[in-house]
């Protein structure tokens, strides 16, 4: 109930800027890609080494202006914003194996991997290669476990099948370096990445910054704090409240939902009022002239 509370108060509008944050990525040499699982929307991306701001353009855009991707550059200018998926990078268009390890030791339990191999045909009966520690594995197909498969072009799932892994669970295209195409972090089961594709293709991995909002985190230890300001924490309680009311079918919960409400009020206000930003609707901020009201002439006041 704390989770489903943090969630529902972190996805209102107006609050969703509690989660707004800024990393810096390295793209690689690829025209699509995974951008890091904490990220959840994108605001922004910029180049500050080549001081450029991408902009985001429709896909359809891409295809339309290279559909060939065969424009290439030293960075990107411009990206299109793809969806989730279940991978970084893909593997490449004529097909990999596929290796799976741990970064502990201590991981020996089961991966599954479901992928496409070259031409397009599923490949979904492959979930049973079992970690050993930090030594890569050979993805191989069940239930023999003997059928190794090195024409994969597309990983459509990657999860781990028991229990959550010690380390970060890693997917590679190579026995021995190569590219890691997915990471499950620690404590998670499944890998996920907001996908972009760019134009131009980088030549070279380039470094960028991304404004975003973050995925929300789960509450799940003791020491766990919410996305909130320390002053509202207490809208979890309250969450909570509401919540086990109406599972209870207890007549208190219009009460409590009235308390919730009226404390996500004050919340909302907390954050919109912000008394260092100056109401305008111009597009920049307003800007007096000590000259006098006619200096400049273009100046409208």
């Amino acid at each position: 109930m704390a989770n489903e509370t943090h969630r529902d108060v972190l996805s209102l509008p107006g609050l969703t800027k509690l989660r707004d944050d800024v990393v810096p990525v390295t793209l690689s040499a690829n025209a699509r890609q995974g951008l890091p699982p904490i990220i959840s929307r994108i605001h922004a991306i910029t180049d500050r080494t080549n001081n450029k701001k991408l902009e985001q353009v429709p896909l359809a855009e891409l295809r339309l202006d290279d559909p060939a991707q065969a424009n290439t550059g030293g960075y990107a200018l411009r990206y299109a914003v793809v969806g989730q998926q279940e991978v970084a990078i893909q593997p490449t268009t004529t097909g990999s194996g596929l290796w799976v390890a741990s970064s502990s030791s201590a991981d020996l339990g089961v991966v599954n991997v479901e992928a496409a191999r070259l031409g397009g045909f599923p490949f979904y009966d492959n979930t049973t290669t079992t970690l050993v520690g930090t030594t890569r594995v050979t993805v191989k197909s069940a239930p023999a476990g003997t059928s190794v498969q090195t024409d994969y072009i597309q990983v459509d799932r990657f999860y781990i099948g028991t229990t959550v892994a010690a380390g970060y669970v890693s997917l590679y295209d190579a026995a021995a370096a190569g590219t890691e195409l997915a990471r499950i972090p620690i404590g998670q089961l499944f890998s996920r990445y907001l996908t972009i594709e760019l134009y131009p293709i980088p030549t070279a991995p380039t470094t960028v910054y991304v404004d975003f909002a973050r995925a929300i985190p789960d509450l799940a230890n003791n020491t766990d704090e919410p996305l909130l300001p320390t002053d509202f924490h207490d809208l979890i309680v309250l969450g909570i409240r509401v919540k086990e009311y109406e599972y209870l079918d207890d007549t208190r919960q219009g009460v409590a939902r009235a308390d919730y409400t009226k404390r996500t009020n004050d919340l909302l206000a907390f954050i919109l009022d912000d008394p260092d930003r100056i109401a305008s609707l111009r597009p920049t901020a307003m800007k007096w002239s000590r000259l006098g009201g006619q200096f400049p002439a273009e100046y409208p006041w």
